[in-house]
């Protein structure tokens, strides 16, 4: 027996592996989370903000960071909904429009009264990587040459009225997975201005951003799908983030069980193969 263990066949850990994901995906169960102290800042310091402010998301992230800012986003954005918070994304990656309309189209249908064009607007990716942003500062509709990721002209939304420069935001708040990303907002535009960032950021990306949050640059981060499941506790609406460390988690005790299986397996025949 203990040969068969040692010996099991790969294909056989994998086949159990996406079993094992799959199955906390499709039917999690909500292991418990307890936010971290880095997430409750970022949690609270949104919280106390005014009802009404005017939040800029930066969108600068693709598809690949999905599974970890993805419900960080629509977390945040269902507690500045329910806080009346206006918000208006863009971004300097080539997907950031298709991300915000993403993290909107899921939350919007849960808050009906909020409309498009009104509560927020999607001003989508604008090229020009970094010098974007002080264009952005200067004059949003002249750097995004008057039109929103849905080619409605700028002018037409009436909380476009209200925005027209990155000074009128009243926080920052970026998803990022890489460059350009914090380094550039914090030198163009959060140094400058004085306006709070706040980041959610995937995890490989924490220790380059760290010495930015203990200097006070970035005024709390979110980490990885760790981070936004810690935010889904907050906002007190579980989703995608708690299911996907449901499956983390369950994918690290299986490999943990075939580590000791195996390790016993190993003890078990090695005099005998002697």
């Amino acid at each position: 027996m203990w040969e068969k263990i040692a010996n099991v066949d790969r294909r056989i850990i994998y086949a159990l592996m996406i079993f094992v994901i799959a199955l906390a995906l499709l039917k999690p169960v909500g292991l418990a989370i307890t936010p971290s102290a880095d997430t409750i800042a970022a949690f609270d310091y949104i919280e106390a903000m005014p009802n009404g402010s005017v939040i800029w998301m930066g969108m600068e992230f693709s598809s690949g960071g999905i599974p970890e800012l993805m419900p960080a986003a629509q977390a945040i954005i269902r507690q500045g909904f329910r806080k009346d918070f206006k918000f208006v994304c863009a971004g300097m990656w080539a997907q950031a429009g298709d991300m915000a309309e993403r993290a909107f189209g899921i939350v919007e249908a849960e808050f009906p009264d909020k409309k498009y064009g009104t509560d927020w607007v999607n001003i989508g990716y604008k090229p020009g990587g970094e010098v974007l942003l002080p264009a952005l500062v200067n004059d949003v509709a002249d750097a995004a040459k008057g039109i929103d990721h849905r080619q409605n002209q700028l002018s037409s939304l009436p909380l476009m009225s209200q925005f027209k420069t990155l000074k009128d935001a009243d926080l920052i708040i970026i998803f990022c997975t890489g460059t350009p990303g914090e380094a550039q907002y914090i030198k163009h535009v959060t140094g400058p201005l004085g306006i709070p960032l706040i980041e959610s950021c995937i995890s490989v990306s924490v220790p380059g951003i760290m010495p930015f949050v203990q200097s006070g640059q970035i005024k709390a981060l979110i980490a990885g799908m760790k981070g936004a499941a810690e935010y889904e506790v907050l906002v007190e609406h579980p989703s995608t983030a708690m299911a996907g460390m449901d499956a983390q988690s369950f994918s690290h005790g299986l490999i943990l069980l075939f580590m000791i299986l195996g390790n016993i397996g190993y003890y078990a025949t090695r005099n005998k193969k002697g």
